[in-house]
């Protein structure tokens, strides 16, 4: 075994990439590697190298954090900067498949976080979403279905067109036959009141959500 391969091994790169801690130091060592001693070692540990570059970029959606991305990414431009063309394409599609990858586990990881804060019952979630001012209701109904639905609930709007215009009954009841948004009930009639407050605070032209 030659020297500089051996040097490499003892560096112990390719144990440390799958370590979501290591992942960072272990993609700055092979980046600090490429730049500084590719073209001068054996044509051996080059292809090693390369072999350890593409499983850095391979292993990159694993590494759910900012520092294993910028790691990543300093490899990046070390092969750009480094290897020759065939291999370096072949690098950074693995990156670039890698990006993608690692985007979409994100993405979905950040579904499951909120839909897990939605599995509270609804009847609790309305509770919570009266103490909120209009804007803040506006945009808790677009965090996902299941919120939207609660920051729709009836009394809420009512109680907001309350606090914005008063206790005012027949005005309103007056302006939701007006747009149409009455519907009949056992109790008699029902107004939209999200419907009527839109209307009366924006006039009819900026959707709420």
């Amino acid at each position: 075994m030659s020297k500089p391969l051996e040097r490499y091994q003892k560096l112990g790169l390719k144990e440390s990439l799958p370590r979501i801690h290591r992942y960072p130091l272990a993609c700055k060592e092979l980046s600090f590697i490429l730049r500084g001693a590719y073209k001068k070692i054996p044509k051996n540990l080059q292809s090693l190298i390369f072999q350890d570059t593409l499983t850095a970029f391979r292993l990159l959606p694993e590494m759910q954090t900012r520092n294993a991305v910028l790691a990543a990414h300093l490899l990046l431009q070390s092969v750009e900067a480094t290897l020759p063309k065939q291999k370096k394409n072949a690098a950074v599609t693995e990156y670039k498949n890698a990006m993608v990858a690692h985007k979409r586990r994100t993405k979905a990881r950040q579904e499951e976080n909120v839909s897990g804060s939605t599995q509270l019952p609804q009847d609790v979630l309305v509770h919570i979403f009266s103490f909120l001012d209009m804007q803040s209701l506006v945009s808790v109904g677009r965090v996902c279905w299941l919120w939207n639905i609660a920051a729709s609930e009836n009394n809420l709007w009512q109680a907001q067109y309350t606090t914005f215009f008063g206790n005012s009954d027949n005005d309103a009841m007056i302006k939701g036959r007006q747009i149409g948004r009455l519907v009949e009930d056992e109790g008699g009639y029902t107004l939209f009141w999200r419907e009527a407050f839109k209307r009366a605070y924006l006039g009819g032209w900026v959707s709420l959500g």
